[in-house]
């Protein structure tokens, strides 16, 4: 076993090793971090169209609705705008990156997103939808209006 020969394959055996080791688990870690990273943009993707798909029903007409809405739109210009076509526009980066509307059947009206574009490859605009959904729901209940809410479908369109 004092062979030089088995040493030299053994020496050469680690050489190999160590050029290609280093390559192989740098290629396995970047691609399980990927699957994770796309893992939890998927989860957040589905929660954010969750959120954005969740209607408010009041139960007042949209007149009645929309002095409801109008003063709490107006009081917060960096988060809301009202927009010239009777809608709401939510800001990400500009005045309308999510449109919000009012539908009226005549005694209910629906509060709810029409659209939203997508930035840095999400739709954006939740978190504000949310806080003007809490917003309308806290003035509609103090001012004795029923409020209920239809949770949305977290379709990852």
């Amino acid at each position: 076993m004092d062979s030089p020969l088995v040493f030299l394959v053994l020496i050469a055996a680690v050489i190999v090793l160590a050029i290609f080791l280093p390559r192989w688990v740098r290629r396995s870690t970047m691609s399980a971090a990927d699957r994770e990273q796309r893992r939890l943009a998927d989860s957040r993707r589905t929660e954010i169209l969750h959120d954005l798909g969740t209607t408010v029903v009041l139960h007042a007409p949209e007149s009645v609705v929309r002095e409801l809405v109008d003063p709490i739109v107006l009081q917060r210009p960096r988060e809301f705008t009202v927009l010239g076509d009777g809608g709401y526009g939510i800001r990400f980066v500009e005045p309308d990156d999510a449109v919000v509307r009012l539908v009226s059947d005549g005694t209910t009206t629906r509060m709810q997103i029409e659209r939203s574009r997508d930035y840095l490859g999400m739709p954006q605009g939740a978190a504000f939808w949310n806080e003007l959904r809490a917003l309308v729901t806290a003035r509609a209940a103090a001012d004795g209006i029923v409020v209920t809410s239809e949770a949305g479908r977290a379709n990852s369109a």
